[in-house]
């Protein structure tokens, strides 16, 4: 099979939707619509199959864009989609500090994908299963690492059982599924020191980041809590097992986020808004990642992309993640289509993810999935002021094109773009095509 190689790291959020905005407040009632629980099944569908302009729903793989494809590209089939299918599992971790909106929007998601057909699955938060008989952190003393590696061995049995009977819907039934899950096998890590979680991986030789964390999941949704930002709204009434103060929230909320920092589908979704807007946006963040297309968000969230001069020296940065990434494209029968493989990992644990481009009514669409481990440079993902950025460092060997590009990206609201203060941006690059990742990724004749 002929490839393009991009031996370089490149944002991920370019392998989302570009200019992908979440809901505003004028789609908002819209989808909240599609999440009532008094909405029949059959006014649900009427709802999608009646949509105008402003509302529409495309479905996350499309026989006619996987027909434009070559054959060589249509046997990477992946671990959690059926080449002869157009369905799929998708597995979403909502996470985050306490008091952050994790139930409601679990509840919403749960809603929303019921009506349109989906089979959903909720795995339930292992932590507040195990704390709700009795046990207590300060306690356990000398033993919480103990209770921390059961908890985390708990998680993934759990998490396990669930799983396998999701592909019984998907592959039996021929259903899409979303499996939500309430934290997932990194929020245990985030209560542990860095030298025990070391003896943990030591314990249990399984045990890494990059399969913990990144190929586990397809998307990780990290609320805030409202201990930042939404003080008066901070309350411990919801959750029996809750004893955190506001200044342990904050605190909590910050190590959680660094414990999944290096996800490359992670979403933050803070306080900027009200409580009703924030589990909408939650909910617009899942249809962005699975290719559920809704017209009119034309506000809002969206890729940025800046040019950068120079790396400063790592202490410089806040807590990050490093990653090596090769981005290899396949040949299409289609200008129009664009299919590349990903492969991205650190010490030498890697995941892999294929993806297909395309335009459907003027708009950009992508499929994401994940594949099985197959033989097929630098980026450094950190969060700095409750803001997800990455930043893509090419080194060689890479395309003329490349060498020498730095590239940072976030996703934020127009109003609400703020840039770390330790980088010297050059200028802004997110509509110049010259530095879209299939361009920089051509062999120069």
């Amino acid at each position: 099979m002929s490839s393009i190689e991009a031996n370089a790291s490149k944002s991920a959020s370019d392998e989302r939707l570009e200019s992908r905005s979440p809901i505003n407040v004028i789609q908002l009632n819209k989808l909240l619509k599609l999440s009532n629980p008094n909405l029949k099944k059959s006014q649900s569908q009427s709802i999608i199959n009646d949509a105008n302009d402003d509302l529409e729903i495309d479905e996350p793989i499309d026989h006619s864009i996987s027909a434009l494809l070559t054959q060589q590209t249509l046997s990477a089939a992946p671990a959690q989609t059926d080449a002869s299918s157009n369905k799929r599992i998708h597995r979403v971790v909502l996470t985050g500090g306490p008091c952050a909106g994790k139930t409601t929007s679990i509840n919403k998601i749960k809603i929303f994908f019921e009506n349109i057909g989906w089979k959903v699955f909720c795995v339930p938060e292992t932590a507040t299963i195990l704390l709700s008989s009795g046990i207590y952190f300060y306690e356990l003393d000398k033993h919480t690492i103990d209770f921390q590696e059961n908890l985390l061995k708990s998680l993934l049995q759990i998490e396990d059982s669930i799983n396998q009977a999701a592909k019984h819907y998907y592959k039996e039934k021929d259903q899409n599924v979303i499996i939500i899950y309430d934290r997932g096998a990194m929020d245990p890590v985030a209560y542990l020191d860095e030298e025990d979680w070391e003896i943990l991986k030591q314990r249990n030789p399984t045990w890494n980041e990059v399969d913990l964390r990144d190929n586990r999941y397809d998307q990780i949704i990290h609320l805030i809590t409202a201990a930042k930002g939404a003080e008066q709204f901070y309350t411990l009434d919801n959750n029996i097992s809750r004893t955190e103060g506001l200044d342990l929230a904050r605190q909590l909320d910050a190590k959680i986020a660094k414990a999944w920092i290096g996800h490359p589908y992670k979403y933050v979704i803070d306080n900027c808004t009200d409580f009703e807007i924030k589990i909408a946006r939650v909910l617009q963040a899942v249809c962005d990642r699975i290719g559920l297309q809704f017209k009119g968000f034309d506000v809002g969230n969206r890729k940025r992309k800046f040019l950068v001069k120079a790396v400063p020296e790592v202490t410089e940065f806040p807590p990050f993640q490093d990653f090596n990434v090769v981005h290899n494209y396949l040949v299409s029968n289609s200008p129009k289509v664009q299919a590349r493989i990903r492969k991205r990992g650190q010490s030498n644990v890697w995941s892999y993810t294929y993806t297909v481009r395309f335009i459907r009514n003027d708009q950009v669409v992508e499929t994401y999935r994940q594949i099985d481990k197959r033989e097929y440079a630098l980026r450094r993902c950190f969060e700095w002021k409750h803001r997800y950025y990455q930043l893509d460092m090419y080194e060689e060997p890479c395309n003329p094109s490349c060498r020498g590009l730095i590239i940072l990206t976030t996703r934020c609201m127009d109003e609400d773009l703020l840039l770390p203060d330790f980088l010297e941006i050059e200028k802004e690059i997110t509509q110049d095509p010259n530095y879209s990742m299939f361009n920089l990724s051509k062999r120069k004749k």
